[in-house]
Formats: C-alpha cells, structure tokens, sequence
C-alpha cells in the first residue's frame, strides 16, 4: 500500500509538473514578472536596497532567485521555472500535511490531485513572483507544526527523552520554515495568528500548560528574528498601498472573490464565478460542519486558517488599498484541503460520488482551456513581438518612450536603447514636457507607445505633444498594441524646404514631402501672435483644372493640437498623408480655413502679398 501510495503521489506530482511547464514561455512576461527580473539582477548592493526600499515584499523570494538567475539566466522559461519548482512542491506538501492532519491517504490524496489541477495555482506557478514560493514554505512549516501538535498528545512513550527531542526538532524546523514563509510574504504573519488561536485554545482548555510555553518560546524566537527587519530593514511595511489593489472591499464581496479564484481561477467568465461562489461557500460551511461533529480541533484548525487572514486582510484593506485575491494565496491549500474531504465525504453517495469529482475536474479543464489557448484570458499582452518589432527597425539615435508605468519593454529592448516612462505620476506637468523638449532635442527618432485609453495618461500629454513637435512617419498595431514612430527635426531639419509664408497669424516655416506609398506631407509652422479661433488646415492635390484629387482637412496635428492653443513664437509640426491613385502632375497647396464658416484665412507669401484664393502652392508633384 505505501509504495502504491507513492507511486501516485510521484503520478500526481508529474502531472503538476507537466500542467505548470506546459508553454512555459509561451506568453510573455507580465510587467511585475518582467519587473521582477531586471530587480534581481541589479548588484547585491543595489537589490538590498531596492527590496528595503522600493519592493513591497519581504527579501527572501528576491535573493534566492538572484541566485538562480545568477547560474541559470534570465530567460522566460528559467526565471518562471523558478516559480514551476515551487508549484509542484506543493502537490507532496499538501499531501503530507493532510496526512498529518486526518491520517487518511483517500483524503491527502484528493487534497495533492485538486491542487495539482487547480488553475489558479498553475497561472500563479508559471509567474515570475512569489507567489508559489509563500504557499510552499507555508505548508511546510504547518507539516511541522502538526507533527509536534499530534507528538504532544500522543501518550507519552519510555522513553521521555526521545520523545522530547522529537517534539523540539518538530518545532525547530516549524520555526524555521515559518520564519522562512515570513521572509517570503509579509501576509504569512495572519496565518500565524491563526496557528497561535488555535494553540492557545486548545493548549488552555485541555491544560497543556507544557505545550503552552514551549509554543511561546517558538513564537518569541520568531519575533526576534523578524522583528529586527520589520522594525529597521525596511519602510514599505507602513508606506505601502498597491497601485492595482483594491481598498474598503466588503468582507462578503472579499470572500466571494478568493473563494471563486482559489476554486476556479482566474481564468473563468466572470458571470460563471458569480453565480458559483454562493454554493461553493455553502459547501464549504457544510463541510466544516460536518469536520466538527467529527473532530473540533480539525475543524477549528481548517476554519481558522481559512477565515483569520480573510479577516485581517479585510481589516488593514479599509481605507487603504491593500485587497488582491493573490495577496491570499498562502491559505489557498486550505481551501483546496477542505473540499477534498468534502468529496471524500459524498463519495459514498452514489449521485453525487461523480457530480463532485466531475464538478472540479470540468472547471479546472474550462479554465485552463481558457488560459492557455484563449487569447481573451491571456496572462500578458504580446510584448515579446512588440520589442522584436522594434528591434528589427531601430537605428542608432532611437529612444522608446511609454506613458503608462510598465517595466516589461525594457525586459524586451534589444541593445541598450533607453526606455522612457513620461510621465511620471498619473498626469503629465512641466516637468515631464521638459523632458520631452530635451528627447525631441537629442534624439533622431522616437517610438512612442501609447496607454489605452483612459488608462494612464487620459489627456494624451505625451502623444499631443509629439504630434506638434515631431514627424509621426508610422502609426501601426503590433499584437496588442498601437505604436507610433517620430522623426525629430534633428533627424529633418536637413530636408525642410523653406517656404515662410503666412496665414493668418501662423507663419508656413517650410514644408517636407516623400512619397511612401501615399504622399506625406509635412507642414512647419509657426505662431506669430495668438489665435482667436480653431482654424482647420486643407492639404490639397489639384490637377491643371484646379480640381481637387486628394485631400486631407483636419485641425493640425492630428486633430490634437488647435490654432486657439499655439503660443507666439511656438514651433508646430503637422503631418499629412495623401492617397493617390491616378497618375499626372498636380500642384500641392495649403491654407487654413474656418471650419464653421468654411471661410479661408488671407495668406500672404514671404513678401507679404495676399496670394489668389487664401491658398499657399507648395510645389508641383508627379505622379508616375
């Protein structure tokens, strides 16, 4: 039986593996993955600081990986393989801890295989984060916990001594390895309080006076050696509120959330999760019902370990943003163990034997069916292909620049082009338009990638400003995303063909045309004095009989910038783009116009003469 029992648990551990390496590599890093990365590979010196100062979690998940990259690289596949290590580990650890719990190998059984298929743990296991690496060291320091729990109320063997070293040496490594989960994720903390409600529960009613104190020496060497960093190894404990986390979440609402995505993943429709949580709790509260008529210390162990961390999180989360469902997964195995004696427990119920099994094995096939081939759920937008695109065609004299804070394109740069996040806090400011007038000024080229709308950057700061102030020679989509290319005029002020004509109070500077497949045109202009009104500009192509064959009237660049915004004296971009599709040669004209009376703005040349029809003539073009 016991090598039967491992050749299974060998089966099962083998499945997680194989489920968690699946494509591996196939999504690109998300950005706290690609932040993770680059984090860890600073200099030692550089990483103990950033973790005491910049990085929210504890420093241990940090320098061990630090290591691994160190040996293995940085790749996708190795830096997530780190996290594929400690997934699986928890298949054999929650085996043994619900062995220790209700030595029952049906139970730890279906414990290791519901675990071993649960998405949301297998996302988590192919992320560059702690969050495979908390729960792991967690099951291992609750394995010791309840080895010395069990040994001190077992009878009393001969022989005393032995016995006593056993129970210390459970109770070392229990230390040790909770010290280590503490060092991994600061939420571990709730999970021992709920281990220290439950010894102290217990250990008074029962007048274990002995297990007592030798729980209070454990708990004391703990706080001495965690309290040290808590108190002066960093300050992100009181500072910190997660930008993406949530705050005031209700304590239903929270509950309904981390026990659909510890059951289900993340990786469901929404409205599949919303209508199951509500029986998923029933059933949940059923089985614990059912664990106390048999044994009220196993199921106030399981209760406790579920409910005191969603309580504490629900508590420091008011006012505060400090709520994600991942923030919980160091208590997930709890949930996972307690519906695998819930199975356990109908499985003599012919009807619902089947349901129940088919039940978790259905929504864990949905929802990684969803993760891994539907793009919907994808765990990271294609930033592998954007930075291979740009890769293909930048120069030298290139920079990238990114309005929403995002570390995964400087993960994905090739070379050591510099990567720009403008601007810096939510909403552009002088200070960041500075910086742009200092990019435009050094740089040749460009490539901009614009936050989705309404994300980060809602005035469109960065985008208006490159529109008037550079070339965009490319506005395309790669895989998820839209990018655009600008020439500076430090890459085009060598072609620029003076013109200086004037309309209205804006001077024509000069102008630069290339014929790429369409006619692009490109306007210099120039504020003379301030614009009383939104004036659109009119891009003609006109054949020898004054007849319009392509145009493009729109207010300057892009539609971005209007006549009523330029300052005297301020230099504006505007480009243009002409479709043409008859050969010949045609004369290019521009002018500014009224677009509510469609009246056109006098324009007068260099020397100051009105020119016929407010229309400034450019240059004559063929077309082939």
């Amino acid at each position: 039986m016991r090598n039967k029992t491992r050749l299974l648990i060998f089966a099962l551990a083998l499945a997680a593996f194989a489920l968690r390496v699946y494509r591996l590599d196939f999504f690109s890093l998300r950005g706290d993955e690609a932040f993770t990365v680059i984090f860890v590979q600073r200099t030692w010196e550089g990483l103990w600081r950033g973790i005491s100062t910049i990085e929210p979690n504890p420093p241990l998940m940090y320098l061990v990986l630090r290591v691994w990259v160190a040996l293995a690289g940085a790749s996708e596949f190795v830096t997530r393989y780190f996290s594929v290590f400690f997934g699986v580990a928890c298949v054999p650890l929650l085996y043994r801890l619900a062995r220790e719990i209700f030595a029952s190998r049906v139970i730890a059984l279906c414990a290791a295989a519901l675990i071993a298929i649960n998405p949301y743990q297998i996302w988590h296991a192919q992320d560059v984060r702690n969050y495979t690496m908390w729960p792991a060291l967690s099951l291992l320091g609750l394995i010791f916990f309840w080895r010395w729990w069990s040994t001190e109320r077992k009878q009393m063997t001969d022989d005393r001594r032995q016995t006593l070293r056993i129970e210390i040496l459970d109770l070392g490594f229990f230390t040790l390895a909770t010290l280590a989960s503490l060092y991994t994720h600061y939420y571990d903390v709730f999970i021992l309080v709920a281990l220290n409600l439950f010894v102290f529960t217990f250990a008074t009613l029962d007048r274990r006076w002995k297990t007592l104190a030798r729980w209070v020496g454990a708990q004391m060497v703990l706080v001495a050696l965690y309290a040290p960093w808590v108190l002066f190894g960093t300050n992100r404990i009181t500072t910190y509120g997660e930008a993406s986390a949530e705050q005031s979440v209700s304590l239903i609402e929270q509950l309904a959330r981390t026990i659909a995505a510890f059951t289900l993943g993340d990786t469901m429709p929404a409205e599949f999760k919303s209508w199951l949580w509500m029986p998923l709790m029933l059933a949940l509260a059923m089985i614990l019902i059912s664990l106390a008529r048999q044994n009220r210390q196993r199921a106030a162990f399981i209760f406790l370990w579920l409910a005191i961390p969603s309580l504490c999180l629900w508590a420091i989360s008011i006012g505060r943003p400090l709520f994600l469902e991942r923030y919980l997964n160091g208590v997930a195995p709890a949930y996972t163990l307690a519906f695998a004696c819930g199975i356990v427990a109908v499985w003599r119920h012919t009807k619902l034997r089947a349901a129940s099994v088919l039940f978790f094995i259905g929504v864990s096939g949905l929802g990684l069916a969803n993760y891994f081939f539907n793009p919907e759920y994808a765990k990271a937008p294609g930033w592998r292909e954007l930075g291979q695109f740009i890769a293909a065609r930048q120069q030298p004299g290139d920079v990238i620049v990114q309005n929403f804070n995002e570390m995964a394109p400087l993960y994905y740069r090739t070379g050591d082009i510099q990567v720009l996040t403008i601007p810096q806090g939510f909403f552009g400011t002088p200070a960041d338009e500075k910086v742009l007038r200092q990019l435009n000024a050094d740089y040749r080229r460009i490539w901009f990638i614009p936050a989705l709308p309404g994300w980060w950057d809602p005035d469109q700061f960065v985008e208006k400003f490159l529109a008037r102030n550079a070339d965009r020679v490319l506005d395309t989509r790669v895989s998820d995303f839209r990018l655009q290319l600008y020439a500076t005029p430090r890459e085009l002020e060598s072609k620029i063909i003076p013109v200086n004509a004037r309309a209205g109070n804006a001077t024509l500077v000069g102008y630069r045309v290339e014929n790429i497949g369409n006619l692009h045109v490109v306007l210099y202009w120039r504020a003379v004095q301030p614009i009383d009104k939104d004036y659109s500009v009119f891009v003609h192509l006109s054949d020898a009989s004054a007849r319009v064959v392509a145009q493009q009237d729109r207010a300057p660049a892009f539609g971005l910038y209007s006549t009523t915004a330029w300052q005297p004296g301020e230099s504006v971009i505007d480009a243009y783009d002409l479709q043409i599709d008859t050969s010949g040669k045609y004369s290019l004209i521009v002018g500014m116009y009224d677009p509510v009376t469609l009246a056109r703005v006098p324009a007068f040349d260099s020397q100051g003469v009105r020119l016929p029809d407010d229309q400034i003539v450019l240059t004559q073009i063929t077309v082939p």
